[in-house]
């Protein structure tokens, strides 16, 4: 993409409009050029100003009484449910029930759009570090120089093991941001395929265990003692799975 094909979408970038594949050429293309990124800079200030300036609204004191009236003006209608016979009264722990399923099913569907953004993200990186210079900060098949590599980078000890013996060899580490939290990146290899293994305290809440596939890409994900583990690889569902089932019994 050149700059004519990439300052139209600027907007939409800013915006996360675009899909996985443009937005990781967009950002390519302004790490290599000045003009377009001072034009990326200008659009994101632009919408910090506008954010900054537009009115807050403050709910006045005279709501809050008004809501207060209206609790008391309820309670008394509370106190009489007992002198209403069953089917009418227990309309109300109905509602609370309904009220709770519904409360259930949003937390999940946070959770499950949580995991989809952190999906997303991992896939973005594993692309980007696909591009020249950008797998390996450092290059080993040990295991014991990788692992001593991350002490005094992060904030907590991941896990490194070598599964040349399985099919899948050990080639180094990187440094990784992800759920807004420093992260290792491993990465390992299948045949002349990359699989980058991101690794990240579950302060925020763990991933659940399970597969799926995300632009072409395929991912594993699970939790264990305190950290969440997700795989992002181009190869085979089932070669992943073997991957990630490889790794887990020799890091349990």
């Amino acid at each position: 993409m050149n700059c004519d094909d990439i300052r139209p979408l600027l907007e939409a970038h800013a915006d996360g409009e675009l899909d996985l594949v443009r937005q990781v050429e967009i950002e390519a293309h302004l790490r290599a050029c000045p003009a377009c990124a001072r034009q990326a800079r200008a659009v994101a200030e632009r919408r910090n100003a506008l954010r900054a300036s537009l009115p807050r609204f403050t709910a006045a004191p005279q709501f809050r009484t008004k809501i207060l009236a209206s609790i008391r003006a309820e309670a008394p209608v509370a106190r009489r449910r007992s002198l209403i016979p069953w089917p009418v009264w227990n309309l109300g722990g109905l509602a609370a029930a309904l009220i709770a399923a519904l409360l259930l099913g949003y937390a999940a569907g946070d959770l499950h759009e949580r995991q989809a953004s952190l999906v997303e993200e991992a896939v973005a990186d594993h692309v980007r570090s696909l591009q020249a210079g950008h797998l390996l900060d450092v290059v080993s098949t040990d295991q014991h120089t990788v692992k001593p590599w991350f002490i005094g980078k992060l904030d907590f000890s991941p896990p490194v093991v070598d599964l040349a013996a399985q099919g899948f060899p050990l080639t180094g580490g990187r440094l990784e941001r992800l759920d807004g939290q420093n992260a290792a990146a491993l990465v390992f290899h299948r045949r002349l395929h990359s699989i980058n293994l991101f690794i990240w305290p579950a302060a925020h809440g763990t991933l659940a265990n399970g597969t799926g596939e995300r632009s072409g890409y395929h991912t594993a994900s699970w939790s264990q003692a305190g950290l969440n583990f997700l795989a992002v690889s181009e190869i085979p569902a089932a070669e992943l799975e073997q991957f990630a089932g490889a790794y887990r019994s020799q890091t349990r």
